[in-house]
This record gives structure tokens, sequence and C-alpha cells, in this order.
């Protein structure tokens, strides 16, 4: 048999065999995507037989956010507090795991339980006509990514993202005075990379959604229509222990703000 006859077999066998261990290894996979996908199908016309108007479109189609963790990071935290501070800084221990940073550009503090703030010289943090923009950036330096959610005359309120998805725990209020940044307030913010937590898993879509209506109904309320689902972290610190980030749905409804557990299916209003 010529030579490029049995070379183009042997490549026809090759090909098949790994399709076939494609159909193998990718056949359960698939089969459960499908499955996920029915469950949640399911669980919408579920809602929508109970009178619970909700359109498919708003309902996540997986659950993108795993659980993580956080330890932390000292190093990074002066880091983070030297980069906006624009130069070297003097590292202060005040008791109870509080560490404080300072220059002759101001001083930041951060605290076990995640709480931070800052008392800066508002002439070295000059800010311009959209003050918004200029603080994002100043946050920036700092590895600390977000959007401002509202603006109260001098105050602004920062909310932090990770990776994009919104921190619901991690806000601050950004104080301004004589044309510059003069504050960094009651609030709290996440310094450092999160990691994935193998101990806690969330739940499917499906069992999320009908985990939501039970919760709303032990509380008492009634719920008519899911306006939006808006997927997130809220934390939690212990202090001997990481920072717990949970992923949860923050779902807008027709009586309400609530918030869902993803790992847990607990249901909380928001206020």
């Amino acid at each position: 048999m010529p030579w490029t006859k049995l070379k183009n077999i042997v490549l026809v066998i090759l090909a098949v065999t790994n399709l076939c261990l494609l159909c193998i290894v990718g056949g359960p996979a698939i089969q459960s995507r499908r499955l996920l996908s029915q469950a949640r199908e399911d669980a919408i016309r579920f809602l929508q037989n109970r009178g619970v108007q909700v359109e498919e479109a708003t309902v996540p189609r997986s659950m993108d956010l795993l659980p993580l963790r956080l330890e932390r990071d000292l190093e990074g935290e002066e880091r983070s507090a030297a980069a906006l501070l624009g130069g070297p800084v003097t590292a202060e221990s005040r008791g109870g795991e509080v560490y404080r940073y300072f220059n002759g550009q101001g001083s930041v503090q951060f605290h076990s339980d995640g709480t931070f703030s800052a008392q800066l010289d508002p002439a070295a943090f000059p800010l311009g006509a959209d003050r918004g923009a200029d603080c994002l950036s100043l946050l920036e330096k700092m590895g600390i990514h977000g959007s401002i959610l509202e603006e109260r005359g001098e105050e602004l309120i920062f909310r932090q993202t990770w990776e994009g998805w919104p921190l619901f725990t991690q806000q601050v209020t950004l104080v301004c005075e004589s044309g510059g940044l003069a504050s960094i307030t009651d609030g709290r913010q996440l310094v450092g990379q999160p990691e994935a937590d193998p101990t806690r898993q969330t739940v499917s879509v499906a069992t999320a959604l009908i985990d939501f209506i039970n919760g709303v109904s032990a509380l008492g309320d009634v719920c008519n229509c899911l306006d939006d689902i808006q997927p997130g972290y809220v934390t939690a610190v212990s202090l001997s222990g990481p920072t717990v980030l949970t992923p949860v749905w923050r779902v807008s409804t027709d009586i309400g703000d609530y918030q869902l557990d993803t790992v847990t299916g607990g249901v909380t209003r928001v206020s």
C-alpha cells in the first residue's frame, strides 16, 4: 500500500479516536448543562404559575460567581497606602490589628475587620470639574476599583467591585473640601487578591429561584414580580480567620429589594 494512502488512513483513525474521546469526556458535561438549563426553565415556569411575573431574560443563565476567601495582606495594605499618598510611608501599629500608614500627604488606616479610612491634605489631592472621575483615579492607584453610587453635597458614596462584580458591603464615603479630597470614611474596602474557597459551593439557578420565593414567603411578604437580579458579593470577616466573600443575588421586586445567599439559600430584606 502506498505510504500516502496509509498515512491518510492513520489520520482518519486518529480523528475518529479523538472524536470518541471527546464524546466520552465531554458528553456528561454537555448533558449536565442541558439538565441545568431545563431545570432553570422549569423553575421560571413554576414562579409564573404561582402568579410571580418574571421574564426569562431577567434570570441569570448560570452561577458565574464562586465563593471566595482572602487572607489579610499587611504588605499589600502598606503598598496601597503608599500608592495613594504618592511616596514612602511610615507604618504604625495602633494595637488590635490596626495599622496606620502616613507621610506628609496624609494617613491611611486599615483594621482587621476590613474597615478602611484616610485623612488627607486636600491640597495634595486636587479634584477637577469631574470629582467622581478624579476620586476613582485616586482609588485605582491603590488597586481599588468601583463606581460612584451617589453624590451628597461634598460627599461621594463609592462602592468597590471585583473583576467587574459589585461588592455590596464594600463602600466608603469620600469627603471633598477646599477643591480636593480631604478624607475617606465610613466603610470597608478589600485589599488583595481573593482565591476560590473549595469548602463552599453555590446552588443551581433553579434552586436559587425556589429558595428566593420560599424565603420571601417565610418573611411574611408576597412578591408578584421580579424586576431585576444583580449578582455580586458580600463579605464577612472573623477575628482570627480570612475574609469570606459570599456570592449573592440582589433581587428587585414589586414590594422591595431582597438579598439571596446563593450558598445557603437564605433570604433577607435590603433596606
